[in-house]
C-alpha cells in the first residue's frame, strides 16, 4: 500500500508535541520541532534550549515550514528504517506501517530491531503476540500512554 504521509504526520506530531523553539528532550538531547533531535550541521543546534515557545526571543524560534522540513525528512528516514527492518514491509498494511514508522520515529531503527519477539510475531502475522510483546518493554514503562495507544491498534490489526 501508499502510506497516507498526512495521516500519518498527524499522528506522529499528537504523539510528539510540537514546539517550534529548542528544548531539552527526556534522553538529554537538544530537540526542536516534532520531535527531531538536533545533528551536526543544523542551524538550531547552535541555540540554547528553553522551557517554552513563550520564553524564546523570535530568533530562536523556527518556522512552521523549518518544523516540516524537519519532520518530513524525520519521517521519511523512518520508513527507511522499516523497511530495512523488514522483510515483508512492502506487504504489510498501511495501519500496520504507521504503528512501526511511529515506533521507529520515537526510538530509531535500532531500537525497534531489539523488540525481537514482537518483530518475529509480526513476520509470523500474529498481531495479538506482537502487541502483548510491545507492553513487555523498558518503552512500554517509560511511556505507557503512546506504548498503550499503538499496542491496542496493533491488536486490532
Amino acid at each position: 500500500g501508499h502510506m497516507d504521509l498526512s495521516l500519518l504526520y498527524d499522528e506522529v506530531a499528537a504523539d510528539e508535541g510540537k514546539r517550534l523553539s529548542p528544548y531539552m528532550c527526556s534522553e538529554n538531547h537538544l530537540t526542536i520541532g516534532i520531535g527531531h533531535k538536533c545533528v551536526s550541521g543544523d542551524p538550531e543546534l547552535e541555540m540554547p534550549p528553553y522551557d517554552a515557545d513563550a520564553d524564546a526571543p523570535e530568533e530562536h524560534l523556527i518556522s512552521e515550514e523549518r518544523c516540516r522540513e524537519l519532520f518530513v525528512a524525520d519521517i521519511l528516514e523512518s520508513v527507511e528504517g522499516c523497511r530495512r527492518l523488514y522483510a515483508g514491509w512492502y506487504e504489510f498494511s498501511d495501519e500496520l506501517q504507521h504503528i512501526l514508522v511511529n515506533m521507529v520515529f520515537q526510538m530509531g531503527a535500532a531500537g525497534v530491531g531489539k523488540f525481537k519477539m514482537m518483530n518475529a510475531a509480526i513476520e509470523d502475522g500474529d498481531f495479538q503476540e506482537a502487541s502483548r510483546q510491545m507492553l513487555d518493554s523498558r518503552w512500554a514503562r517509560q511511556t505507557p500512554n503512546r506504548a498503550n495507544r499503538l499496542s491496542e491498534r496493533m491488536a486490532a490489526l
